[in-house]
Protein backbone atom coordinates (compact mmCIF):
# COMPACT_ATOMS: atom_id res chain seq x y z
CA UNK A 1 0.00 0.00 0.00
CA UNK A 2 1.55 3.41 -1.08
CA UNK A 3 2.51 5.86 2.00
CA UNK A 4 0.22 8.98 1.79
CA UNK A 5 2.62 12.36 2.50
CA UNK A 6 1.24 15.94 2.88
CA UNK A 7 4.35 18.07 2.23
CA UNK A 8 3.97 21.38 3.52
CA UNK A 9 6.72 24.32 2.43
CA UNK A 10 6.54 28.21 1.58
CA UNK A 11 8.58 27.77 -1.80
CA UNK A 12 8.50 25.41 -4.85
CA UNK A 13 10.40 25.75 -7.89
CA UNK A 14 9.69 27.00 -10.75
CA UNK A 15 6.94 29.06 -8.40
CA UNK A 16 9.10 30.95 -6.49
CA UNK A 17 12.55 30.46 -4.81
CA UNK A 18 14.25 32.57 -2.09
CA UNK A 19 16.91 30.13 -0.63
CA UNK A 20 17.73 26.18 -1.71
CA UNK A 21 14.06 25.09 -0.15
CA UNK A 22 12.49 25.75 -3.51
CA UNK A 23 14.73 23.44 -5.55
CA UNK A 24 14.71 20.66 -2.89
CA UNK A 25 10.84 21.03 -2.16
CA UNK A 26 10.41 20.44 -6.37
CA UNK A 27 13.36 17.80 -7.04
CA UNK A 28 12.01 15.51 -3.62
CA UNK A 29 8.33 15.61 -4.62
CA UNK A 30 8.71 14.82 -8.17
CA UNK A 31 10.86 11.52 -7.06
CA UNK A 32 8.51 10.58 -4.21
CA UNK A 33 5.71 11.18 -6.91
CA UNK A 34 7.17 8.89 -9.24
CA UNK A 35 7.73 6.06 -6.96
CA UNK A 36 4.77 3.59 -6.99
CA UNK A 37 5.23 3.28 -2.93
CA UNK A 38 4.38 6.81 -1.85
CA UNK A 39 1.80 9.41 -2.84
CA UNK A 40 2.78 13.05 -2.43
CA UNK A 41 0.67 16.31 -2.63
CA UNK A 42 2.09 19.75 -1.65
CA UNK A 43 0.50 22.88 0.73
CA UNK A 44 1.88 26.28 -0.21
CA UNK A 45 1.41 29.86 0.20
CA UNK A 46 -0.45 31.74 -3.13
CA UNK A 47 1.97 34.57 -2.99
CA UNK A 48 0.26 37.51 -5.61
CA UNK A 49 3.21 37.24 -7.89
CA UNK A 50 2.52 33.65 -8.78
CA UNK A 51 0.63 33.69 -11.95
CA UNK A 52 -2.45 31.80 -12.15
CA UNK A 53 -3.00 31.51 -15.73
CA UNK A 54 1.05 30.52 -16.56
CA UNK A 55 0.82 27.47 -13.97
CA UNK A 56 -2.99 26.88 -14.27
CA UNK A 57 -4.36 27.05 -11.35
CA UNK A 58 -7.76 26.26 -10.71
CA UNK A 59 -10.38 26.44 -8.46
CA UNK A 60 -12.04 24.00 -6.68
CA UNK A 61 -16.08 23.88 -5.54
CA UNK A 62 -15.54 22.15 -2.16
CA UNK A 63 -11.99 24.56 -1.16
CA UNK A 64 -13.48 27.50 -1.81
CA UNK A 65 -14.68 30.18 0.83
CA UNK A 66 -13.52 27.94 3.31
CA UNK A 67 -13.64 29.31 6.96
CA UNK A 68 -10.44 29.27 9.49
CA UNK A 69 -11.21 30.78 13.26
CA UNK A 70 -7.73 32.24 13.91
CA UNK A 71 -7.27 35.06 16.79
CA UNK A 72 -10.74 34.86 17.57
CA UNK A 73 -12.25 35.89 14.08
CA UNK A 74 -13.35 33.69 11.21
CA UNK A 75 -11.30 34.42 8.12
CA UNK A 76 -12.37 32.71 4.53
CA UNK A 77 -9.63 30.95 2.70
CA UNK A 78 -9.24 29.52 -0.96
CA UNK A 79 -7.33 26.51 -1.81
CA UNK A 80 -6.38 26.51 -5.20
CA UNK A 81 -5.12 23.79 -7.20
CA UNK A 82 -2.39 23.25 -9.45
CA UNK A 83 0.58 20.63 -10.48
CA UNK A 84 4.21 21.57 -10.73
CA UNK A 85 5.25 21.70 -14.11
CA UNK A 86 6.21 18.93 -16.15
CA UNK A 87 5.02 16.50 -13.26
CA UNK A 88 2.37 15.83 -11.75
CA UNK A 89 2.94 16.63 -8.09
CA UNK A 90 -0.67 18.32 -6.78
CA UNK A 91 -0.13 21.68 -5.23
CA UNK A 92 -2.98 23.12 -3.19
CA UNK A 93 -2.41 26.85 -3.09
CA UNK A 94 -3.56 28.75 0.11
CA UNK A 95 -4.91 31.94 -0.89
CA UNK A 96 -5.82 34.60 2.04
CA UNK A 97 -4.93 37.97 0.52
CA UNK A 98 -4.18 40.02 3.73
CA UNK A 99 -1.22 37.67 4.39
CA UNK A 100 -0.08 36.53 0.88
CA UNK A 101 -0.86 38.90 -1.57
CA UNK A 102 1.76 41.90 -1.43
CA UNK A 103 4.69 39.57 -0.22
CA UNK A 104 7.63 40.01 -2.66
CA UNK A 105 9.68 37.56 -4.37
CA UNK A 106 12.16 37.73 -1.08
CA UNK A 107 8.87 36.09 0.59
CA UNK A 108 10.12 36.48 4.16
CA UNK A 109 12.36 40.34 3.70
CA UNK A 110 11.87 43.42 1.94
CA UNK A 111 14.16 44.69 -0.86
CA UNK A 112 16.52 46.43 1.88
CA UNK A 113 17.17 43.64 3.36
CA UNK A 114 14.95 44.36 6.73
CA UNK A 115 12.87 40.59 7.92
CA UNK A 116 9.56 40.90 7.76
CA UNK A 117 8.01 41.27 11.60
CA UNK A 118 4.84 39.23 11.13
CA UNK A 119 6.46 36.29 9.52
CA UNK A 120 5.45 34.20 12.52
CA UNK A 121 1.48 35.31 12.04
CA UNK A 122 1.29 34.54 8.34
CA UNK A 123 3.40 31.41 8.62
CA UNK A 124 1.49 30.44 11.61
CA UNK A 125 -1.80 30.60 9.91
CA UNK A 126 -1.14 28.95 7.25
CA UNK A 127 0.06 26.02 9.93
CA UNK A 128 -3.64 26.60 10.91
CA UNK A 129 -4.95 26.28 7.91
CA UNK A 130 -2.75 23.30 6.25
CA UNK A 131 -3.92 21.01 9.19
CA UNK A 132 -7.83 21.93 9.16
CA UNK A 133 -8.48 21.94 5.67
CA UNK A 134 -7.20 18.07 5.33
CA UNK A 135 -11.22 17.49 6.47
CA UNK A 136 -12.11 19.55 3.05
CA UNK A 137 -9.28 17.52 1.13
CA UNK A 138 -11.26 14.02 2.41
CA UNK A 139 -8.09 12.62 2.53
CA UNK A 140 -5.67 11.54 5.64
CA UNK A 141 -1.87 11.21 4.94
CA UNK A 142 0.46 8.83 6.76
CA UNK A 143 3.06 11.18 7.31
CA UNK A 144 2.93 15.48 7.01
CA UNK A 145 6.40 16.74 6.12
CA UNK A 146 7.10 20.09 8.02
CA UNK A 147 9.71 22.19 6.21
CA UNK A 148 11.52 24.54 8.22
CA UNK A 149 11.01 27.14 10.40
CA UNK A 150 7.93 28.58 8.17
CA UNK A 151 6.16 25.22 9.08
CA UNK A 152 8.11 24.73 12.28
CA UNK A 153 4.54 25.51 14.14
CA UNK A 154 2.39 22.54 12.30
CA UNK A 155 4.21 19.89 14.75
CA UNK A 156 3.08 21.32 17.92
CA UNK A 157 -0.14 22.84 16.86
CA UNK A 158 -0.73 19.08 15.40
CA UNK A 159 -0.05 17.26 18.78
CA UNK A 160 -2.31 20.09 20.85
CA UNK A 161 -4.99 20.44 18.95
CA UNK A 162 -5.54 17.81 16.41
CA UNK A 163 -3.93 14.17 17.10
CA UNK A 164 -6.80 13.15 19.91
CA UNK A 165 -8.98 13.69 16.25
CA UNK A 166 -10.19 10.19 15.10
CA UNK A 167 -9.81 11.59 11.67
CA UNK A 168 -6.17 12.43 12.01
CA UNK A 169 -4.92 10.06 14.84
CA UNK A 170 -2.83 7.85 12.22
CA UNK A 171 -0.52 11.40 10.91
CA UNK A 172 2.81 11.33 11.91
CA UNK A 173 5.06 13.96 11.50
CA UNK A 174 8.41 15.11 9.93
CA UNK A 175 10.10 18.22 10.48
CA UNK A 176 13.30 18.82 8.01
CA UNK A 177 15.38 21.57 9.27
CA UNK A 178 17.10 23.70 6.07
CA UNK A 179 18.40 26.06 7.65
CA UNK A 180 19.60 27.95 10.86
CA UNK A 181 19.52 31.77 11.82
CA UNK A 182 18.07 33.85 14.59
CA UNK A 183 16.32 36.44 12.48
CA UNK A 184 13.96 33.84 11.97
CA UNK A 185 13.88 31.11 14.44
CA UNK A 186 11.56 32.76 17.33
CA UNK A 187 7.95 33.12 17.16
CA UNK A 188 6.55 35.69 19.51
CA UNK A 189 3.95 34.31 22.38
CA UNK A 190 1.17 36.01 20.58
CA UNK A 191 0.52 33.85 17.53
CA UNK A 192 0.46 30.75 20.49
CA UNK A 193 -2.43 33.28 20.95
CA UNK A 194 -3.97 33.38 18.15
CA UNK A 195 -4.36 29.71 17.85
CA UNK A 196 -5.78 28.89 21.15
CA UNK A 197 -2.01 27.15 22.55
CA UNK A 198 -0.06 27.98 25.29
CA UNK A 199 3.64 28.74 24.44
CA UNK A 200 6.20 26.27 25.41
CA UNK A 201 7.78 28.21 27.80
CA UNK A 202 8.16 31.66 30.17
CA UNK A 203 9.99 33.37 27.21
CA UNK A 204 8.89 36.05 25.87
CA UNK A 205 9.19 34.69 22.81
CA UNK A 206 9.73 31.17 21.67
CA UNK A 207 12.58 28.88 19.83
CA UNK A 208 10.47 27.46 16.79
CA UNK A 209 13.00 24.89 15.90
CA UNK A 210 13.45 23.32 19.38
CA UNK A 211 9.86 23.17 19.42
CA UNK A 212 9.41 21.62 16.33
CA UNK A 213 11.72 19.29 16.67
CA UNK A 214 10.47 18.04 20.70
CA UNK A 215 7.18 17.41 18.77
CA UNK A 216 7.98 15.87 15.55
CA UNK A 217 8.14 12.33 14.77
CA UNK A 218 11.19 12.21 12.95
CA UNK A 219 14.02 15.54 12.65
CA UNK A 220 15.55 15.72 8.96
CA UNK A 221 18.55 17.87 9.26
CA UNK A 222 18.68 18.88 5.05
CA UNK A 223 22.52 19.58 4.61
CA UNK A 224 25.09 19.76 1.76
CA UNK A 225 28.55 18.11 1.70
CA UNK A 226 30.27 20.69 3.62
CA UNK A 227 28.35 19.58 6.77
CA UNK A 228 27.65 23.57 7.26
CA UNK A 229 23.80 23.26 8.55
CA UNK A 230 24.47 20.12 10.90
CA UNK A 231 27.66 22.07 12.21
CA UNK A 232 25.95 25.06 13.02
CA UNK A 233 23.17 22.72 14.80
CA UNK A 234 26.20 20.96 16.82
CA UNK A 235 27.70 24.40 17.74
CA UNK A 236 24.33 25.00 19.36
CA UNK A 237 23.70 23.98 23.06
CA UNK A 238 20.18 24.05 22.69
CA UNK A 239 19.48 22.55 19.38
CA UNK A 240 22.44 19.76 19.93
CA UNK A 241 20.41 18.78 23.09
CA UNK A 242 17.14 18.61 21.53
CA UNK A 243 18.28 16.94 18.30
CA UNK A 244 20.22 14.55 20.36
CA UNK A 245 16.93 13.90 22.42
CA UNK A 246 15.06 13.28 19.23
CA UNK A 247 14.94 10.88 16.53
CA UNK A 248 16.93 12.14 13.35
CA UNK A 249 19.16 11.34 10.44
CA UNK A 250 20.72 14.21 8.21
CA UNK A 251 20.34 13.93 4.59
CA UNK A 252 22.92 15.09 2.36
CA UNK A 253 22.60 16.65 -0.53
CA UNK A 254 26.08 16.46 -1.97
CA UNK A 255 26.35 18.21 -5.31
CA UNK A 256 29.32 16.30 -6.50
CA UNK A 257 27.22 13.35 -6.95
CA UNK A 258 25.50 11.92 -9.94
CA UNK A 259 21.88 11.05 -8.62
CA UNK A 260 22.49 13.28 -5.54
CA UNK A 261 18.44 13.90 -5.47
CA UNK A 262 17.67 10.13 -5.51
CA UNK A 263 20.22 9.38 -3.54
CA UNK A 264 18.77 12.00 -0.54
CA UNK A 265 14.94 10.66 -1.43
CA UNK A 266 15.59 7.48 -0.56
CA UNK A 267 17.61 7.83 2.42
CA UNK A 268 14.29 9.98 4.22
CA UNK A 269 12.22 7.77 2.70
CA UNK A 270 14.01 4.81 4.30
CA UNK A 271 13.90 6.91 7.86
CA UNK A 272 10.01 7.63 7.37
CA UNK A 273 9.48 3.82 6.48
CA UNK A 274 10.82 3.12 10.00
CA UNK A 275 8.51 5.43 12.32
Amino acid sequence: MALNLYYATSEVAPFCGAYSLSTFSRRITTIYNEDPDMTVRVVHPKYGFISERKYILREVIRLRDLPIDYNGEERIINLKSAFIPESRVQVYFLQYNPYYKAIPELLYKARNGRVFKDNDEKFSFFAEVTLKTLKNLYWAPDYMLCNDWQCSMIPGLFNQKYKDDDFYKNIKTIFLLHSLSDSTRYFSNDVFTHLNLEPPTENKVQDMLKYAMDNSDLVVVVDNEKNELINKVKADKILKNTLDNNHHIVATVDSTLPGKWSQVANSIKTAIQEL
